[in-house]
């Protein structure tokens, strides 16, 4: 792929070439598939059965999904993306792609940077409506939001997500491990169909900060520690750590489940001070030493010990297994000369390090650099450590904090979005009405990631499968390697292409309503905002008005018009070129 995405009309006749060589190949895709809501080889609309569309031209509002069944809440077409684009108010530069201008909204950086897996017109749209502050206060009361199509979807198709560990054994007979993919493909459903965006870029945000992979030596386990990082997000950080430190999935992944009084293990231990709480410069060894002491006899167990101690596949405290002796770690000192008071040790433990100066700064400033900048100032990391720690180690008023700060408006084109951002922007975009996903747990392919899952696997950025215990980097240097770059730019091609066995090949011209006859560059204008959050200069709409002008010989912008020969392939291309575009790779 030519690297230049504005290379004008060349590049939008490279472009459908490409697509017409891959549409008569396959293009990797058996079934080459017909647009949602269009008309498949079959001649009925929306699509054959297996395409994902429901014969009579596709599932509406609670319609019928592919297989037949009732859709959770299906919605239908979204009427922002036919809306004229308003005045771009913002104008910065930016260093992560310096050749372009940015001009954009206060709403619009707003959603790139709160919902930044959902960042859709949609999402724009309502924080236009309410206005910016009073959108943050909603959304982080996740509880207020109604959420019934994604968690329709969930409960319908990957419904071992919502299971405990022990409720897993019936459904999966005994192969509890299944429940991770279950786990991952919920993951992603919220992030197409929810409505609690900012609380979904928290859960992101916290599962690397406490991270614990999907699928590894805790992945029997990784249902229930996903919900401790979903309905503890926002709370109290000293309670979500808490729960995380005496959780079978925590304690497993890093073999304190097997810590004794005689063997002790100082993997949680160090992980506790270095990654979740004061960070390495803070601490010493004998720090370690101490911290390992506290968390001795905290365990787990795989079967039923009785009424008395606890349950099958649920933590355990074994006060057998307690080291005693004084500890002290950072201002904390303990006897700790009696083992039945282990657990309240560690929770007066954990409270005394998320107090800490040191654990608010870190926190801090893995939120600011998650909202605002790969490199905040000092003052902004300070300013939402203060708000973490006046708020007693809750997490929300912290993220508040960043989202309102001066520093954060200022912040445009500062933030290169991560491969799952990126992609399930444009599986959220797509606005599909019915699905017949594949994974689901009643189906035959329980262990299948669905084509994003599988986007983000060759993109090296499935939920939660970082190679190392310190979760996924969010600084644009990770994430802009030539090789990540050209494997992104070909996965815009099938994300936009869409799904075809799932939900039927994305019909673009539905969703963005792109009328033949209409001015080709006020169309191509009025769509890059729509799925960018940027206006465009003409010189960079040239190759998108072109597509969309069926790439005529002559003429040029200011006379093209929408073909109607260029509804489905080219206008799949144009699509495509402002998703692979430097202002698609922008969060």
């Amino acid at each position: 792929m030519d690297p230049d995405p504005f290379s004008g009309k060349q590049q939008a006749a490279d472009s459908v070439a490409q697509q017409s060589a891959e549409q008569s190949s396959g293009g990797g895709r058996p079934d080459g598939g017909a647009p949602q809501g269009g008309t498949g080889q079959d001649g009925a609309g929306g699509g054959s059965a297996d395409q994902g569309g429901a014969g009579d031209g596709g599932a509406g509002e609670g319609g019928a999904g592919a297989d037949g069944s009732q859709q959770p809440g299906a919605s239908g077409q979204p009427d922002v993306y036919g809306r004229t684009p308003p005045s771009a108010s913002i104008d910065r530069s930016t260093e992560l792609a310096p050749q372009i201008t940015l001009r954009t909204s206060p709403a619009w950086h707003l959603a790139r940077r709160a919902a930044a897996c959902s960042a859709t017109a949609e999402i724009a749209a309502q924080i236009e409506s309410m206005g910016a502050e009073a959108w943050i206060d909603a959304q982080l009361a996740p509880e207020g939001i109604e959420d019934s199509r994604a968690e329709g979807y969930i409960s319908a198709y990957f419904p071992w997500a919502n299971l405990t560990t022990a409720e897993l054994v019936g459904p999966t007979g005994g192969e509890i491990h299944k429940g991770s993919n279950a786990a991952t493909l919920a993951v992603l459903t919220r992030l197409r169909f929810g409505n609690r965006v900012l609380q979904e870029s928290v859960v992101e945000l916290i599962g690397d900060h406490v991270y614990v992979p999907m699928r590894n030596k805790a992945q029997s386990f990784i249902t229930e520690f996903d919900q401790i990082l979903r309905t503890r997000c926002l709370g109290r950080y000293a309670d979500l750590l808490l729960a995380a430190l005496t959780h079978p999935a925590l304690l497993l992944e890093l073999d304190n489940a097997a810590s004794t009084k005689d063997s002790p293990n100082e993997n949680l231990g160090r992980e506790l001070l270095e990654l979740y709480t004061v960070g390495r410069d803070a601490y010493t060894e004998e720090d370690v030493k101490s911290s390992t002491i506290v968390l001795t006899g905290h365990g787990m167990t795989w079967e039923d010990l009785g009424a008395s101690n606890a349950a099958p596949y649920s933590y355990v405290y074994r006060p057998e297994q307690h080291a005693t002796g004084a500890v002290r770690v950072l201002g904390f000192e303990d006897p700790n000369a009696d083992p039945a008071a282990g657990p309240d040790l560690l929770k007066r433990y954990v409270e005394h390090l998320c107090a800490r100066e040191e654990t608010a700064k870190r926190l801090a400033l893995r939120i600011a650099r998650r909202f605002i900048a790969d490199e905040p100032s000092q003052a902004v990391v300070d300013h939402i450590a203060k708000a973490y720690l006046d708020n007693d180690t809750r997490i929300a008023p912290a993220v508040r904090a960043a989202l309102t700060h001066p520093e954060f408006a200022e912040s445009v084109g500062k933030k290169w979005r991560r491969p799952m951002e990126l992609l399930m922007t444009i599986a959220r975009a797509a606005h599909v009405e019915a699905i017949n996903p594949r994974g689901r747990v009643d189906g035959d392919d329980a262990g299948n990631l669905g084509l994003y899952g599988w986007l983000l696997v060759n993109a090296g950025h499935e939920p939660r499968m970082h190679a190392t215990v310190d979760g996924y980097p969010d600084t644009a240097e990770h994430w802009m390697s030539s090789s990540l770059l050209m494997n992104l730019w070909n996965a815009t091609q099938t994300a936009v292409r869409g799904d075809v066995e799932e939900s039927g090949r994305t019909d673009w011209s539905r969703v963005l309503q792109i009328t033949p006859g209409a001015r080709a560059k006020d169309t191509a204008a009025r769509i890059a905002w729509h799925l960018t959050g940027y206006a465009w200069p003409d010189n960079h709409l040239e190759p998108v008005a072109a597509l969309l002008a069926g790439v005529p010989d002559s003429g040029g912008i200011e006379e093209w018009t929408v073909a109607e020969a260029a509804l489905i392939d080219n206008a799949e291309q144009a699509v495509r070129l402002c998703f692979a575009s430097p202002y698609g790779f922008l969060r």
